[in-house]
């Protein structure tokens, strides 16, 4: 772990803290506090991705979101729609609004239309800007998540023991993608290679297949198993860590203690003979 790396090489103090989402967001309103309801979501737009999602089998759902950062050409996301609609499964697929206004640039309101269809067949529901995501994810019929890899979506799917389709886009998303792939195991790689500015497009299109086989490999064969029973593992890991006598919740005990610890010594150096010596010949000067 980082904060070991820190002590035992770098001889520097550290406390490790965490997964912070699951101390801060304890409650329903906390987690839609990071979706709709922060942006104004009607109760009507919320009770209907709920309904739907309470409507499928356990673990059947595929959740798709790429952040709130993200931007994919038309191109790229008419890939995404054929490899969804494709692969059989159900899926909650989060569309930024302002990619529709993109594809409609090039002379196609294809989103509408693949939206329509798809609610028509029952197997999918696109949300249009932010989404809920701790309490889509929390949801007992999502099973897996395509995912762009940033910090606080992979946290979260530790946290709600979900395995990720790996597509990282910009920042550090392809070192993240990293330590889902490869350290922790609970990841499969849809092929991106491209790294690019967090507001272009890039050259890259990922094909549908590609796209297909990842969410194949996930959702239906036993490595996909395998890597959901090893985020089960991870994420009762993390809700220990935060309960009383966790590493977490002892961790920030220490830290507490830690800074009381400094603050007296500060007074206890204030307050001596040596230092309001000091303090009182630096005011005659």
């Amino acid at each position: 772990m980082r904060h070991e790396h820190y002590k035992k090489v770098m001889g520097a103090k550290s406390w490790g803290l965490g997964p912070v989402s699951l101390w801060a967001n304890q409650n329903a309103s906390d987690k839609a506090a990071r979706g709709l309801a922060k942006e104004g979501g009607g109760r009507e737009e919320e009770e209907g991705w709920i309904k739907w999602l309470n409507s499928k089998p356990e673990k059947s759902v595929l959740y798709v979101s790429f952040g709130s950062m993200n931007k994919f050409p038309y191109s790229q996301l008419v890939e995404i729609a054929n490899a969804l609609e494709g692969s059989g499964h159900y899926f909650i697929w989060v569309v930024r609004k302002s990619n529709e206004a993109e594809a409609n640039q090039e002379g196609s309101g294809f989103l509408e239309v693949f939206e329509k269809r798809v609610k028509a067949r029952n197997k999918g529901f696109l949300i249009w800007g932010w989404a809920p995501q701790l309490l889509i994810m929390e949801n007992k019929a999502i099973g897996e998540l395509v995912s762009h890899c940033g910090w606080n979506t992979i946290v979260e799917s530790v946290n709600a023991a979900l395995p990720t389709v790996t597509w990282p886009l910009f920042a550090e998303h392809f070192f993240n993608e990293k330590l889902v792939v490869d350290v922790l195991r609970i990841g499969v790689p849809v092929g991106a290679k491209e790294w690019r500015q967090w507001n272009e497009f890039g050259s890259e299109i990922v094909k549908r297949d590609d796209i297909g086989n990842s969410i194949a490999l996930m959702m239906d064969g036993q490595e996909g198993a395998e890597m959901r029973r090893r985020a089960e593992v991870l994420s009762d890991a993390a809700k220990k860590a935060i309960q009383v006598g966790g590493s977490s919740h002892n961790s920030i005990i220490e830290l507490i203690q830690e800074l009381k610890s400094v603050k007296l010594s500060k007074d206890s150096f204030r307050s001596s003979p040596k230092y309001q010596q000091w303090l009182g010949e630096r005011r005659v000067n």
